[in-house]
């Protein structure tokens, strides 16, 4: 592994350099709640709900809309606990449903390429080698689809008047800008990884050619 990375080209390393910093923005995206946060005014000075993410909720006395129970919701837990039961029309919406389907697919996405990278270095004769690099390329390129599709959703409807209370105090937050930019980084990286198979391409179509001519010369010999 020293090796190959040791004589890897400028290209590979800072494509994969800048895959484990899109890595570490999308991974912490997906796992902090601030997708979504209500900042307090003084004329809303303790807003019901504190923020939001992918998974956890936070809310500071929050109730159904209905008023039918007299539970009131404060901290912060998992959206798909049973506790969230009573308001789980309210809190998961279709279009969060969404955006978690197309973030998560983003995030499997985002481990495949590592582990493709892994492979790469570790175990793949040179004869594969700039088929794993496409495949690395194609794989962002779906993956960071997956994650644009879920950052235009939760975009569009995350701070509506119809998902959660005080609306006009909520606003995307530093976890929802974290996946823009992660993002982002996965359609640079696909394209330098591409880019990387084609040079590499070229360079085996180049030796072989070199071989080609150099067979007959060394049968004269």
């Amino acid at each position: 592994m020293v090796g190959d990375w040791t004589f890897s080209s400028r290209t590979f390393k800072l494509s994969t350099g800048l895959l484990a910093l899109s890595s570490i923005l999308v991974t912490l995206s997906f796992f902090t709640p601030y997708w979504l946060q209500s900042f307090s005014t003084p004329k809303l000075p303790n807003p019901k709900f504190l923020n939001l993410g992918l998974w956890h909720a936070c809310f500071n006395g929050f109730h159904d809309k209905g008023h039918q129970y007299e539970v009131k919701f404060v901290g912060c837990r998992h959206v798909l606990l049973e506790e969230y039961d009573i308001i789980r029309g309210e809190l998961i919406k279709p279009f969060f449903v969404a955006t978690q389907f197309f973030f998560t697919i983003c995030f499997v996405g985002m481990l495949i390429a590592i582990g493709l990278v892994l492979m790469y270095l570790l175990c793949i004769d040179d004869y594969y080698r700039v088929k794993v690099l496409r495949w690395i390329g194609f794989d962002l390129m779906v993956a960071g689809a997956c994650g644009t599709i879920a950052l235009i959703i939760f975009g569009a409807e995350g701070d509506g008047r119809d998902f959660m209370p005080d609306w006009e105090q909520n606003y995307l937050s530093w976890s929802f800008g974290l996946a823009f930019v992660g993002v982002v980084f996965m359609y640079v990286v696909a394209v330098l990884f591409i880019v990387e198979a084609r040079i590499m391409q070229r360079k085996e179509i180049a030796r072989e050619s070199q071989e080609k001519q150099a067979y007959p010369m060394e049968r004269t010999v």
